[in-house]
């Protein structure tokens, strides 16, 4: 029987199991590429890989649109090595290569978990020449954390190699991040709603100061999402932020594209 998940409506109706698997048969999952900037000196560091799918009827889905229900539908490792054959391959071809940057991947928990993931990942990483030091591995879950140690074994081993480590969507209203704190992460992502309203909700701003009291305990570069303007900006500069994502900085690129983003960026400066 489908999952529920998998009925979840898009523009022009709704995504069936079908369509999904097409998608994934057919490489219809295409990547986008957003920049990240350190915030003291705006120099770009990071790409995050946003997922797309090229739908044949209604167009590019964006990833709220068919990620969970792909993942409902049981076929996030599927998807999820989809969208990194994509950057490696962008990589591979010397578009990403170039940028020097490193590439920030989202993984969810029990992609994350299965135990030959990881060695699939160095596989197709060596294939591609790049570097464990220049990836990033995103954690992606909304839920609590059951498998904490099964989580702990599994970012041990990815550090030990050299990636980078990333615990994506911090804030209030999500799942409680502490006991990650534990773990060896190295950077942490606060979630685009609470960033934009720590300006001005005082229930925000003071999640936002006990979490960053918390990263900087733990030692964790943090990331702000969704800066969009340059009140945004200075205000996560304030806090001590170190890097900074969303539209004010550049919105999601073709791998084609980041030249001349990077080249426009130089010439317009920090925020």
């Amino acid at each position: 029987m489908p999952s529920m998940l998998s009925r979840m409506t898009v523009p022009g109706g709704v995504l069936a199991d079908g369509e999904l698997h097409a998608a994934l048969a057919n490489a219809r999952i295409q990547t986008l590429y957003q920049p990240i900037v350190r915030i003291a000196d705006c120099q770009p560091v990071s790409l995050e890989v946003l997922a797309r799918l090229d739908h044949p009827q209604r167009g590019t889905l964006s990833a709220s649109m068919f990620v969970p229900p792909m993942e409902g539908a049981g076929l996030a490792r599927q998807l999820t090595e989809a969208v990194v054959r994509r950057a490696f391959a962008d990589w591979d071809h010397g578009r990403l290569e170039a940028t020097g940057l490193s590439l920030a991947l989202n993984l969810p928990l029990d992609v994350l978990l299965i135990p030959d993931v990881l060695a699939w990942m160095d596989d197709t990483r060596e294939a591609a020449g790049i570097p464990a030091e220049l990836l990033v591995i995103e954690l992606t879950e909304s839920q609590p954390l059951a498998r904490l140690p099964e989580l702990a074994i599994a970012t041990a081993r990815l550090r030990a190699r050299g990636y980078g480590l990333a615990i994506d969507d911090v804030g209030p209203n999500i799942r409680d991040h502490s006991p990650l704190l534990d773990l060896p992460f190295t950077m942490l992502k606060l979630d685009k709603d609470l960033v934009q309203s720590a300006r001005r909700d005082p229930h925000a701003a003071l999640y936002l100061n006990v979490t960053l009291r918390a990263a900087a305990q733990g030692d964790l570069i943090v990331i702000a999402e969704g800066v969009e303007d340059a009140e945004t900006w200075n205000h996560m500069a304030s806090l001590g932020v170190q890097c900074a994502q969303g539209f004010l900085v550049g919105h999601p690129l073709s791998a084609d594209g980041i030249a001349e983003w990077r080249d426009g960026w130089a010439v317009r400066g920090c925020a």
